[in-house]
């Protein structure tokens, strides 16, 4: 419970901060009220209309749960197979499967995060081409059908 609460409030300051200085949409069915320069878009349907958010969204943002300390999330794999580019917390994983830089981009903090959003914002060509790489990687090598083989290659060993 804990970890989904510090989840909550960092994911809150960086909305807060972001808004200050860019244009910020959200897809929830959280209340979002007090975020007050942040632009709330309601929920939308996680399969036929999300990926559609994703690819249409300049950046997407990912923030993982402290208390999640290996893994991947769904989320990551959704925004990238989607088409869009991605900004997320690092994970001790994502060097396995991404390249940072080519196929996502990683963030240290919220002052790292607003640096970051700024350039991408502003180099066009580079954001386009980072969420075309990492569409293509999960694409080509991660699969359901590449996932299940890997599962019946470690299970038959």
């Amino acid at each position: 419970v804990l970890g989904f609460k510090i989840a909550q409030i960092e994911r809150r300051r960086a909305l807060i901060e972001l808004s200050k200085r860019y244009s910020v949409n959200i897809y929830s069915n959280s209340d979002v009220s007090d975020l007050l320069r942040v632009r709330y878009c309601g929920s939308v349907d996680y399969w036929s209309e999300m990926p559609k958010v994703f690819r249409a969204s300049k950046i997407n943002l990912n923030f993982t749960i402290p208390n999640i300390k290996s893994g991947i999330p769904l989320r990551i794999w959704d925004v990238l197979g989607s088409g869009g580019f991605l900004l997320t917390n690092y994970q001790a994983e994502l060097p396995y499967y991404f390249e940072e830089g080519r196929d996502l981009v990683c963030f240290d903090g919220v002052d790292d995060l607003r640096e970051k959003v700024g350039y991408y914002l502003t180099h066009e060509d580079e954001r386009q081409e980072i969420a075309r790489n990492g569409y293509e990687k999960v694409r080509e090598k991660h699969s359901y059908i590449e996932r299940i083989q890997t599962i019946l290659d470690t299970v038959a060993v």
